[in-house]
């Protein structure tokens, strides 16, 4: 099937009048083209890349259960009817990209069938199918009438059993030509292919966690990457092949930014949540959450996947990102689970216990998710026997000297960390970029400011408000810090 034919358009033109009185021509192209392809022309522009069903707001395949998937293959041989299947085109700088939007699971099904990858079952209504056929002799040859007619005959057929290859060729070609109806809306926005996927989905069973990632136009990529890719989700924890087709893993990774990175911000309901996560987080978050993903899945072993719950994953991940900010090795932090699991679940924390913290509302609602996280880092902290202090003056003096001044006097630090306790003050204090593992950046451009005569005041509130973590090397993310600070100095 040729491209053009696919991509059709409607022009419009109408008059509408300028400022001077005069009239001139508008162009109005039809948002919307309506036409019929066959099973197998779709089947192939998958094949080529032509037509991509993996648009990061779109819902992962497989979610029919055997019987609806042998419903509609039976549909199809039988040329019943099935409804349109939906696509949105969008125009890029790599060129058109044309996104299915709605149909995923009957062309995925259909596709399936065709591979020989399941057979129709014996349960699907009216199993008996009749076609006619040109008969033949024992040798092949077609039969006549007296009036060199073909003669045809009715053939009886059961679908019940039977894959792809077990249809005679008359039903395959039944299956492959068999006209779909596609509507295409044309160049499409971002926005408007959520949209759309939602407006398709209003009536369907699109759960509530598929539903929140059709509002991240802009980050559901990141989601996706993390979700589709990383082996975690597929080696550690106990989520069922339901939960990892069904968006659920998709949600777990949502939450997991808004606790490691927003939990200030926390949102309960997924839409307002996937909005937030859209709008506030950053590609360096989700680096950041892939990273410690990889990470955990080296280390968590068997008898510790019970803990990674669909209910609880992003309040074990999120504490594994603060344990990073200890310098210890990946497997001390599966050294405090096993202690956990088997006896530290039930010591008290501030006359709290972690399992019954849920009794008191429901297990997404702020102060439960922060009364757990904050219980869980004390156990941890006292298990490894944190200093809770932080750094020493010593580590800060000699990190300036190395890369700010060489002559810096204990008493100069003593007056950074002054500083720094004021300009905290107008900031947002549960941030990430306070924690003591990147103090030594922070002292360290107050030091190249106060060496500059640099007022930080500003510059602080501006980085804290656009930046929600920092790159684990302080030498590096201290580069990164005066350079944004010059810059800002520089639009001023």
């Amino acid at each position: 099937m040729p491209y053009r034919e696919f991509t059709r358009l409607k022009i419009y033109q109408f008059y509408s009048e300028r400022k001077d009185g005069k009239k001139q021509m508008e162009l109005v192209r039809d948002k919307r083209v309506k036409d019929a392809f066959m099973n197998s022309t779709i089947q192939n522009m998958f094949d080529r890349g032509e037509l991509r069903k993996d648009h990061p707001l779109q819902r992962k395949p497989g979610r029919w259960n055997k019987s609806d998937k042998d419903g509609l293959v039976a549909t199809v041989i039988k040329g019943e009817d099935i409804d349109s299947v939906k696509v949105c085109e969008q125009l890029t700088a790599n060129g058109v990209t044309l996104w299915l939007i709605d149909g995923l699971q009957r062309l995925t099904t259909l596709s399936s069938y065709r591979n020989g990858v399941f057979k129709i079952g014996s349960n699907i209504e009216f199993p008996i199918i009749q076609y006619q056929k040109v008969k033949k002799d024992e040798k092949g040859k077609i039969l006549k009438d007296e009036n060199e007619s073909y003669v045809y005959e009715i053939i009886e057929f059961d679908l019940r059993g039977k894959g792809y290859h077990d249809l005679p060729v008359e039903l395959r070609e039944k299956f492959d030509n068999y006209k779909i109806d596609v509507v295409k809306h044309l160049d499409c926005t971002d926005e408007e292919i959520g949209y759309n996927i939602r407006r398709y989905n209003k009536q369907k069973s699109m759960n509530a966690s598929e539903n929140a990632v059709t509002y991240m136009d802009s980050t559901a990529k990141e989601v996706k990457k993390i979700s589709l890719n990383n082996r975690f989700f597929k080696d550690c924890g106990t989520y069922t092949e339901t939960e990892r087709n069904n968006g659920t893993i998709d949600r777990i990774i949502i939450e997991t930014d808004m606790c490691m990175f927003h939990l200030s911000d926390w949102k309960k309901s997924g839409k307002a949540m996937g909005a937030f996560v859209n709008s506030n987080s950053s590609k360096e978050e989700f680096d950041r959450l892939n990273d410690n993903l990889h990470r955990l899945e080296k280390v968590i072993s068997e008898d510790l996947n019970e803990l990674f719950t669909s209910k609880d994953s992003f309040i074990w991940i999120t504490l594994f990102d603060k344990f990073t900010n200890l310098d210890l090795d990946d497997s001390r932090f599966t050294e405090f689970l096993a202690e956990f699991k088997n006896n530290l679940y039930k010591r008290e924390v501030d006359g709290e216990l972690f399992y019954e913290i849920d009794k008191d509302g429901s297990t997404k609602d702020k102060s439960v998710i922060s009364r757990k996280l904050n219980l869980l880092e004390q156990l941890m902290n006292d298990y490894f026997q944190v200093n809770k202090d932080g750094l020493k003056e010593a580590d800060m003096l000699k990190f300036v000297r190395e890369n700010i001044n060489r002559n810096t006097a204990k008493e100069d630090i003593e007056f950074y960390n002054d500083i720094l306790d004021d300009l905290t003050l107008n900031v947002d204090n549960s941030s990430k970029l306070l924690e003591h593992s990147n103090k030594l950046s922070l002292i360290a451009v107050i030091s190249y400011a106060c060496n500059e005569d640099i007022d930080l005041d500003e510059w602080f509130i501006e980085f804290f408000r656009k930046n929600h973590t920092y790159i684990r090397n302080q030498k590096e993310n201290y580069l990164y810090m005066k350079s944004d600070l010059k810059k800002f100095i520089g639009k001023k």
